[in-house]
């Protein structure tokens, strides 16, 4: 496998699979409050990220996905960009 390849599996990862996996670890999202109520691995970098995630999954909901397309484009375009200066 070419070092570009992994470099742009290693970004789709870190952009793609790790908000999901963060969202997994916490459960019990207020949209009122915007906050996570527990998380497996507890610790407030981790809710945080979470907290990060489910807000922008609330925002598309309104906004038809708009955001979410925005944050595809800006990963997708960074693992093009960094696979090709690293």
């Amino acid at each position: 496998m070419e070092r570009t390849t992994k470099i742009k599996l290693v970004i789709y990862f870190i952009g793609f699979i790790l908000p999901i996996l963060g969202m997994m670890n916490c459960q019990g999202w207020n949209e009122g409050s915007g906050v996570v109520s527990d998380c497996i691995i507890d610790c407030i970098l981790f809710r945080s990220y979470a907290d990060f995630y489910y807000g922008l999954l609330l925002i598309s909901t309104f906004m038809v996905l708009i955001p979410l397309g925005i944050y595809s484009i800006i990963v997708i375009f960074l693992a093009n960009f960094l696979s090709k200066r690293l």
